[in-house]
């Protein structure tokens, strides 16, 4: 799960399971936490995720490794502006947690959104190349703009896994079109029913949680919904032949 994908699920699991819980490092060493959440479309802008009091912090083992483990509680501070202040930084570091004394200077505001942040608005057909988490959420979220798109187009898609390099082409047409063809995958835990993808997803211990840690969709081309089933075929197998999706680099088993 991605942290603004965490964000727009619920609150809860922003503050409990994002910014509290586990950490692989003691990172919220200090008391409070000034939380911001990359935007995954728009390079060097942060969404403002609130103040937190750390409230404890223990050691725990985790999946055989030594682990710090925290609750936190919001803060009143800036309350108000969580979800709608949009700040500019450009991240210098890999790092999860940060001095504030050495990041603050260097943020300034960007935008103060006039509702609370709820996803990435649609990018246009064109522009859609996302982890499987972001948009298993705005499916979840039925956001108004995806759904009138995707639902409204038929079209060819690319899943790739981005720890192995495979590849998965594959087409939506008929009623409701990419959106609901993307649905099966987020509805089966990330395999569509796809024999490849099921066991390459299958042979984990956690198979969601690998698709959504792992899984790229791409849009390559959105067809119009008027268009017939043979011509949508048609270009699935042009692309699978292009990308080399079928046989060893491939997920696509025909």
């Amino acid at each position: 799960m991605q942290p603004i994908d965490a964000f727009t699920e619920s609150f809860s699991v922003w503050q409990n399971e994002w910014n509290g819980a586990y950490h692989s490092n003691h990172c919220w060493n200090r008391p409070f936490v000034f939380s911001i959440i990359e935007l995954p479309t728009q390079p060097n802008k942060w969404l403002f995720g609130g103040v937190f009091r750390v409230l404890s912090h223990r050691k725990v083992m985790r999946n055989g490794k030594r682990m710090s483990f925290y609750k936190v509680d919001l803060h009143s501070a800036g309350e108000t502006l969580i979800g709608r202040l949009i700040i500019s930084w450009r991240k210098d570091a890999r790092a999860k947690g940060r001095i504030p004394d050495t990041v603050l200077p260097n943020m300034s505001v960007a935008e103060l959104l006039p509702e609370l942040y709820t996803g990435i608005d649609f990018p246009g057909y064109d522009n859609i190349n996302l982890p499987f988490s972001t948009l298993e959420q705005l499916w979840r979220d039925v956001k108004p703009d995806w759904y009138s798109a995707l639902a409204n187009c038929q079209g060819i898609y690319l899943i790739t896994d981005t720890k192995t390099g495979r590849r998965y082409v594959g087409s939506a047409y008929g009623e409701n079109g990419i959106w609901s063809r993307w649905g099966d995958y987020f509805d089966t835990g990330g395999h569509g029913n796809n024999k490849l993808l099921k066991e390459l997803i299958s042979t984990h211990k956690d198979p969601i949680g690998y698709a959504r840690r792992n899984l790229q969709l791409c849009l390559l081309e959105h067809i119009s919904s008027r268009a017939n089933e043979q011509y949508v075929i048609m270009r699935e197998s042009f692309w699978k032949e292009a990308l080399y999706t079928r046989g060893a680099f491939g997920l696509n088993a025909n």
